[in-house]
Parts: structure tokens; sequence; C-alpha cells
């Protein structure tokens, strides 16, 4: 029951009133006592209140008496009906007691030890049992009284040709052999009927013959044919000769096709490539196939039936291809050789191209035969779920593609052999635009050189896309490790091109050392820089492809992982043939790719256990599509190696042009006069010793290096992509370091030695000065934007590994001297002490380097202070043996015994 209320709460505390008259826990009193307590106003307004809700009250008590109203006349117009319907029903179920009671009376009987029988029953069972021994009997009688006279009318009847009626009677003995199955003479009865069947297939046969001839224009004959042999239980043998015989013009065409050839075609071109005719004409071909099985769909509904038109459609299919498929596989390998070795340029991309195609046709071919059982579907005659019919058309489809099964398994070869014939022009050209590159020719030619190879390093990714896409085009997702390796070898193979380009250029750069010196201007240096850019720009593009190559293989994973569900539907729909027992439907379509992942596991995977190796293909696509937690490549390894080495060949060359000055000025440092040059008769000229020629060039052109790296470095874009393959630059400073270690007679020296003398952070402590400036001494200015912060630390890592490099050249070169006077060491002091200038104006930390500053101070030694000083050294710790060294060397340049 509802109570309906004329007025609706306005706030809280109406709202608590109106819950409370619904409320099981309703009393007058709890009711008056929150109306009254709920408001503080005068007596004047609590009298206007109860008066208010008395009269809501008085509401709503008046509508609740309406509604019982309401439903006691409902409830009285309803008792009368529940009355009389009871009532009937009362009368029936008397009426069923006295019927049961009736057939009981009636029915039983007693036999001798008292129990019940129901003889009507047994007498039902009796007559029944009478009837079947009687329609038995008078089949029998039936067949041995007819049987002599069917066998004298069917000679007549076929010496008439009366096949209609020969037929009938056929049918007529079959059915009596069978009811007389038990009397004498089986094997002659049976002998009978097979003579006469074979008589009237005899005759049948050019009857059936000249119905498939002109089906085409009539097909009554070959439905009288189809009801003829339907009534002799031979309808395979009908549909056989029908399936032969459809694809008549199909086979014409096939056979008939002759590639037209082009003579000039031929003597211009080297591959002799003419198969590719045939791949083109290949469509066309599939395209006639549709169209007959198109044609076929109506007219085996028409004579078949529809509910075998779809395995009629199949038949069809598969004796189209059946006779065709070892001139199909001749004519594959005519166009591509399944062997590397001989492969013709360009021809496995002919082959890729054929096999789409095909793929696309059995795409559309599956679509019709689908179609054609999903129209009987859905009129409700079929019977069975389509998994069979599945089945068939999977089979079908591996006949078809067979031919291409050895190119799919030899993906990695042959695509590796495909790409190799393809970037062969690439590579000649990248060979031949460093080809006249030298000092000699001028700048224009390293210009031109660079801008060549800028244009042709990119080259390589529109080739190993479209490996990519063959692969998952042949392949389907299987043998995944051996198609990476290929792109992967593809990608080494031309960086490695672009290594030796760039290390040719070097190399003519630097062939006449001081003519670069002479001629050196910061363009040469921008040169340089681009390629460094190039190799940045080619790192970063490599990143995306694997970015790329991640969600191909992720997406065809799960597209392998579709068809194992798809596959594990039909296996079980094949276990419950029929449709009611399953929930399987036929798919109305397949498209390329799924047609492919079928192919795919049948030609690539694991042929013992299909299942397991589609498994572990689908595991191994996810596993590569990861990106590893480190964010290092695992998809191209050699790749990544051989990015590295590019890199290093154009940290190499940015070096040898950068460096070529030092490198003139210091080639005769060693054989320099002022090193043996003894002393002035008046000691207060060393005061006047000043800096020699070759440092002060060599300290102009440090700081001259500044102003050619800052234009490179102020596009952050430039910047950007150069800083991609900025690891390791220090590594062009080893060499003068290991060269002046071996020099010094350090012995026992490693890597790590050489590395800590190098870097000088661990040797601050152990030399004599230090005027090293530190992190917080080359700090920039506050204010400074990003991208001038950027552009300082791009130029300032050259400067440091050039800075290193011109270091050691200097060290390896004092280690050879032959003699060092004290006008020797004063002139080597004062040479330092220009570059510890130099090299602090410079504003790079580490340097000056500490051995510059200590070598500065080593010469200023008295000989007493430098044995004393030598003496201190701890030869058992490595690095101060290494210092001990070279300190050794000088006191003995200096003609200082040191035991």
């Amino acid at each position: 029951m509802s109570l309906s209320t004329s007025t609706v709460p306005s706030n809280p505390a109406e709202d608590r009133l109106s819950s409370m008259l619904s409320s099981p826990n309703f009393s007058v009193a709890s009711y008056l006592n929150l109306a009254l307590t709920s408001d503080n106003s005068s007596p004047e307004q609590l009298q206007r209140r109860m008066a208010e809700l008395a009269l809501q009250l008085q509401l709503q008590t008046q509508a609740c008496h309406e509604d019982i109203g309401r439903i006691g006349a409902e409830l009285q117009a309803i008792m009368p009906r529940c009355a009389a319907d009871v009532g009937r029903l009362g009368v029936g179920l008397e009426g069923m007691k006295v019927d049961a009671q009736t057939l009981l009376e009636t029915t039983t009987v007693h036999n001798e030890e008292g129990e019940a029988l129901s003889g009507s029953l047994e007498t039902l069972s009796t007559l029944h049992a009478l009837q079947s021994n009687l329609s038995k009997t008078k089949d029998i009688l039936t067949a041995a009284a007819t049987w002599d006279s069917t066998i004298a009318s069917i000679s007549p009847l076929l010496a008439e040709q009366n096949l209609n009626d020969a037929v009938d009677a056929l049918s007529q003995l079959e059915h009596g052999e069978r009811a007389l199955q038990g009397m004498p003479q089986k094997d002659d009865r049976q002998a009978e009927i097979a003579k006469i069947r074979t008589q009237v297939q005899v005759m049948l046969q050019p009857q059936l013959n000249h119905a498939l001839q002109n089906m085409s224009s009539r097909l009554g004959p070959l439905q009288q044919c189809v009801a003829l042999y339907s009534k002799l239980d031979k309808m395979d043998s009908l549909q056989e000769e029908y399936v032969k015989n459809r694809p008549g013009e199909i086979h014409k065409a096939w056979f008939g096709f002759a590639p037209a050839i082009d003579t000039a075609a031929i003597e211009a071109s080297s591959s002799n490539n003419n198969d590719s005719g045939f791949i083109a004409w290949l469509p066309t071909w599939y395209e006639k196939v549709l169209s007959l099985l198109t044609e076929e769909r109506r007219q085996s509904s028409t004579v078949f039936g529809a509910e075998m038109a779809p395995e009629v459609l199949v038949l069809v299919l598969k004796e189209c291809f059946r006779p065709i498929l070892p001139s199909f596989e001749s004519r594959l390998k005519s166009t591509c050789s399944a062997d590397p070795s001989t492969m013709k340029e360009g021809a496995f991309e002919s082959i890729c191209t054929a096999y789409e195609s095909t793929l696309r046709f059995l795409s559309l071919a599956y679509e019709l035969i689908a179609a054609s059982f999903l129209d009987v579907a859905e009129s409700g005659n079929q019977t069975t779920n389509g998994a069979g019919l599945f089945d068939d058309i999977k089979e079908v489809s591996l006949q078809v593609a067979s031919p291409f099964a050895k190119y799919m398994q030899s993906f990695d070869q042959l695509e590796g052999k495909h790409s190799e014939m393809a970037t062969q022009l690439v590579s000649k050209d990248i060979q031949q635009c460093v080809g006249n590159v030298s000092v000699g020719n001028g700048l224009e030619a390293l210009q031109d050189a660079t801008e060549r190879l800028k244009g042709l390093a990119p080259f390589v990714f529109p080739l190993v896309n479209g490996a990519l896409d063959r692969f998952e085009l042949m392949s389907g997702g299987f043998l995944v490790g051996e198609a990476l390796a290929a792109v992967d070898q593809i990608l080494t193979d031309h960086v490695g091109e672009m290594v030796i380009s760039i290390r040719t250029l070097s190399a003519a750069m630097t062939t006449d050392n001081d003519k670069l010196a002479d001629l050196f201007d910061e363009q040469y240096v921008l040169c340089a820089m681009d390629l460094l850019k190039m190799a940045g720009k080619f790192k970063r593009d490599l990143g995306g492809f694997e970015d790329g190559t991640r969600k191909r293989l992720t997406m065809i994973a799960g597209r392998l992982e579709d068809h194992s569900k798809l596959k594990l539907e039909v296996e079980e729909a094949k276990l419950s043939r029929s449709k009611k027992s399953s929930a399987f439907t036929l798919p109305d379509s397949l498209s390329v790719v799924e047609i492919d992942a079928v192919l795919a596991e049948e030609f690539c995977g694991d042929q013992e256990n299909p299942e397991d190796g589609t498994i572990a293909a689908v595991s191994m696509l996810k596993r590569l599509s990861t990106v590893p937690e480190d964010d290092q490549s695992v998809l191209y390894p050699k790749t990544e190696d051989s990015i590295q080495r590019l890199a290093n060949s154009c940290h190499s060359f940015i070096f040898d042009v950068c460096s070529a000055v030092p490198k003139k000025q210091l080639r005769d440092m060693s054989d320099m006069p002022a090193w043996s040059e003894m002393s002035e008769a008046n000691p207060m000229d060393s005061y006047g010793t000043l800096p020699q020629q070759y440092v002060t060039l060599i300290g102009e052109h440090m700081l001259a290096l500044v102003q050619a790296f800052e234009p490179f470095a102020d596009d952050p874009e430039t910047l950007s992509l150069a800083n991609e393959v900025m690891d390791k630059v220090r590594d062009v400073a080893v060499q003068p370091w290991n060269e002046f270690v071996a020099t010094a007679g350090v012995i026992g020296s490693s890597e790590s030695i050489i590395n800590t003398l190098m870097v000088g952070n661990d040797i601050t402590g152990l030399v004599l000065q230090n005027s090293a400036l530190t992190e917080e001494d080359a700090a920039f200015e506050e204010g400074i934007s990003d991208a001038e912060k950027a552009s300082a630390i791009f130029c300032n890592v050259w400067l440091d590994a050039i800075g290193l490099a011109v270091t050691g050249k200097m060290l390896e070169k004092i280690m050879r001297f032959s003699q060092l006077t004290p006008k020797g060491c004063e002139h080597l002091s004062a040479d330092f002490n220009y570059l510890i200038n130099v090299f602090s104006a410079l504003g790079v930390a580490g340097h000056p380097h500490p051995f510059i500053s200590h070598i500065a101070a080593l010469a200023m030694f008295s000989d007493g202070e430098l044995k004393a000083h030598i003496d201190t050294r701890n030869r058992g710790d490595p690095i101060e043996g290494a210092l001990r060294a070279v300190e050794v060397r000088i006191a003995l340049l200096r003609g200082i015994s040191v035991d």
C-alpha cells in the first residue's frame, strides 16, 4: 500500500516526518515530539504548526482510505472468477480419476500366481509382430514372384534405350534382392544385378558425356543423369566425371600462355628476367578461375542441390590446379631459383608478387565457397557445422600454394641475396663519391662528397622495410630469428660501406697533412661535423626502424594467436559434426593474412608438432617485440656494433681535420735545437725566454677551434642528432697516450693505467703543480639558456678530446728528446706555461692537463731537487711508478744519474 501526499517535503525536517509515517515504529507521541522540537518559534507559531500537521495527516488518511476501497473492489471482482476456475479443475480431475479406474479394470488380468497383467497391451504387441511378419512375407513373395519377369523386362528396355524404366527396374531388383537375403541362390541374384548394373552404367556413360559437353547451354540432360545416377547410388562417379570436365577451359588457358619476347629488353638487360610476363599474367588467370567458381556456385546448386554445392565447389577448385602444379612450380623456378647462388636480380621480388596474388585469390575463393555453405545454413537445410568443409578448403589452399613452399622455407637466404644485389648500386655510389677527394682537389670536393654521403646513408631503410614486408608475407611470423638476422646483415653491410668511405675520406685528407694544416679552415671542420650529424641521424632512424619492427612483430603475434584459436575451434567442431551440438560457425571470409597464417604454419612451422611450433613462434615474437629494460637493441645487434664503428670513424675524421695543425707543428718537436741550447753568459737573459713559434701556433689553433665548432653546435636539431653518436669521443686521444707511455719506458702499463694518466683526475695529488680547472671552475655562467649550455657542452667535449691528444703527443715528443740542457728546460717551461694559459682560457674542466704544469715545474727543478723528488716516489704503486718513469726519463735527458 502506498501513501499519496498532497504536499512535497521541502526540507530535511519534513522528510524525516514523512519517513516516520511509513515506519513500523510509528507512534503519535514520537511524531509530535519530532514535529515540535524541530521548531523554536513562539507559541502562536507552534499552534499554527500543529494545525498544518493535523491537516496533512487528515489528507493522508483520506488518501489511504481511498486506496483501501479500490483494492477491496478489485478483490471482490476477482474472487468469483477464481472460484469458477477451481470448480472446473475439480471436475476435470474427477473425470480423469474415473477414466483411469475404468482403464485399469478393463486391461488388467491375473496370472496363476495372482499377479496383475495388462491383457490389452499384450494383444497389441502380438498384433504388431504379426503385422511386421506379414509385411516381410509379402515382400519376399512379391520379390520371388516378380524376379523373373523383372529380369526379362530389362533387356528390351535397354534395347529400346529406355534408361529411365531400366533404372527403375534395376532398383526394383535390388529391393527384391534385399528382401530375399535368406533365400537360396543369393550369389546368382547378386551376379545378375551386377551384370545389369554394368550394362546400365555403360549405356548411361554416353548420355552423361553428352550432357557434360552441352551443360553450358542446357542443364536438363545433366539433371536427368543426376536423377538416374542417384537411383543407382552412383553419385560419386557422376560427381567425379563432372568435376573433371568443369575446368577444361581453365587448363587450356594455363597451358596456352606464351610470354611475349621483347628482344630489345633482353639485349638491354643483363638479368634476362623474361619471366616477369608470367607474374603479370598470373592474376588474370586467377580471375578466370574465380569466374568459373562464381558460375559453378549457381550451376552446382541447380544440378546437385544447394546442400552439395559447397562440396562440389571445393572439388572443382582442386581440379583446376591438380594437373598444372608441376608446370606452376617449373614456371616459378624459371622466374627465380630457390638456390640463392643462381638467383637473378629482382627475381625474388617477383616470387613475392606472385605469392601475394595467390593469397588474394585464395581469400576470394574461400569467400565464394563459404557463402554457398552459409546460404544453405541460413535456410535451415544444412545439417553440418562446416568444420569439415573448412578443412577441405585448407587442404586445397595448401595444394595451390605448394609451389611456393621452398621459397618460404629459404626466405632468409633468398632475402639476403636479393638485398645484397639491390644494395650493390648504392655501394658503388658510396665508393665513387669519395674517390676524387683529396686536399689538392680543394674544399669543394670534400663538400660534394659529404653531401652525397648524407643522401646515400638512409637509402637502406626502404630496402629493409621491404625485407620485413616480404618476411611478413612469405613467413607469416615463423622463422623470425633467421629473418631478423638477414635484415641485420643488410644494415651491417651498408653501415660498413659508410665506415670505409669515411675512413677513405680521412686518409685522403691527411695524406698531405702539412697542406691540410696550411689550408685549414672552419669549413673543413663543418664538413667533418656534417658526417657526424649523418651518423647520428642514421642511428636515430635505426631506432625508429626497430620500434616499427617491434610493432610489426606484435601485430604478427596477434594474428598467429587468432589463427590458433580458430584452429582449436575447428578441431572441437570436428568432434561434434552436428550443427546443433556445436557453437562453431564457418567464417564468412578469411583475409589474406589469415590465409597466409595457415600456409606459413604448414610450410615454415614445426612439421612434426605444428601446434607447439606455433606457440613457440608466438612466444618468440612477443619476446622480441618487448622493449628491453636497458633500452638496448636486441633486434639488430650487429648493426648496433657497426653504428659504433661508424661513430668512431666520424670521430677520427673530425680529429684528423682538427689536429692537422698540431700534428704539423709537433712532428719535428723532438729535433728542435732549442732543447740542447746552451745557457747565455748573462743569467738575466733567461727571464726573457718566450714561447716558441710551434707552441704559439698550436695555442692559436686551439682557440680558433671554438669558433669552428660553434656554427655547427648553434643549431639545436643538428646538435641533437650529433649527440646521438658522441659516446667514446675521448678514444681519439688514446693513441698518443699509448705512444707516450711506451716511449717513457713505463713497465707493465695496462689500459687502466694509461686511461688514469690520460684523464688526469687521479694524479692531481701526485704532481708538483696542478693548474687544471675543476668542474666548479669550469661551470657555466648563471642565466645561460639550455640551448647555449648544450652547445657549450658539445664544444667542450671536442676541445677536451683534442686537448688530451695534443698533450699526449707533446709528452711523447719530450720523451724522445736527445738532450735537455738548462736553457732547453727554460724553453720547455715557457712553452708549457703558455699552454697552461691557453687551456685555462678555453675553460674546459680537467685542462690544462696536470702533466703540463708538472712538466713545467720539473723543468725548473735543480739537479738535486729533481733527484730528491724522484727518490720519494713509491715504486710499488703503478701510477706513481709511471710518473717516476717519466721523471727518470727527464732526469736522464738532463744528465742526472738516478738509481
